[in-house]
């Protein structure tokens, strides 16, 4: 049991799985992780094979663009499942 704040809740422990693997990526991280580069991230986004969320707040013309890594994996996946593997 583990002890949240000032008011002692008490919540248990998921039993689910922790991964190591981030759930969306900057194109930074995303080329570290995968080796694309930015402009195949908003490439591949575009044309839908890959999902991306933009983060801005309203008003403010710059935000920041996150890839949903599960979608590149399975994109990954796919290509190398159609033997389009260099």
């Amino acid at each position: 049991m583990v002890f949240i704040g000032s008011m002692n809740t008490i919540c248990k422990p998921t039993d689910g799985v922790i991964s190591a693997q981030p759930e969306f990526a900057d194109h930074k991280q995303a080329y570290a992780l995968f080796g694309l580069r930015r402009s195949q991230l908003y490439q591949l986004s575009g044309e839908r094979k890959i999902r991306s969320v933009s983060l801005r707040q309203p008003g403010k013309i710059k935000g920041r663009r996150l890839f949903d890594c599960a979608s590149i994996r399975d994109y990954l996946r796919s290509n190398y499942a159609e033997g389009r593997v260099e």
